[in-house]
Order: structure tokens, then sequence, then C-alpha cells
């Protein structure tokens, strides 16, 4: 992953265990550059082109506190967007 998309943390697809037909897609980045790179990435753009094709039954959540230019790349984005902003404490996951 680091080669392919550096920066990168964590990447998981995962089944919902009370729902066979329902996954959860986590990715975790090292910093907002390190997203802003995933997003620049050609292939990506085009995935989500596609993805948001395919229907509209799924959420985008983003779970943490991130820079201005970061959020305003991810509201650019095709795909459905819900930024839940850390109440207690700085965080960046």
């Amino acid at each position: 992953m680091e080669d392919s998309e550096p920066g990168m943390e964590n990447h998981a697809f995962d089944q919902d265990p009370e729902n066979p037909l329902c996954f959860v897609w986590s990715e975790v980045y090292k910093n907002d550059e390190a997203y802003l790179a995933y997003l620049a990435n050609p292939p990506v753009g085009e995935y989500l082109q596609v993805h948001a094709e395919l229907g509209d039954n799924f959420t985008v959540e983003v779970y943490g506190t991130v820079a201005d230019k970061c959020k305003a790349a991810m509201e650019g984005t095709v795909l459905p967007l819900k930024i839940f902003v850390s109440q207690l404490c700085y965080s960046r996951v």
C-alpha cells in the first residue's frame, strides 16, 4: 500500500456482521497531505467517479479534525460526505 498510496496508514473493507449486503470501507491517512495526494492520484479520481455512478445508497464519513484545504477537497468530490469533527480534542484520524 505504501508504494501505490504513500501516507495511507490503513485500508480495510469489512462486511457488516449484521447485514451481509452492507460493507464498511475504512481508510486512515498519515496527515492531510497524504489524503490530498490520494485524491490527486488519477486512478483514484476515475474510481470515485465510477463508484458514485453505481448508486447513492452510501455515505463517506470522516471522523476527526481536518484542515480547511483538505475539507474543501473532500467536499469537491462527487461522493456524499458527512464530517464528524472531534468535539473533545484535536484529532487527525
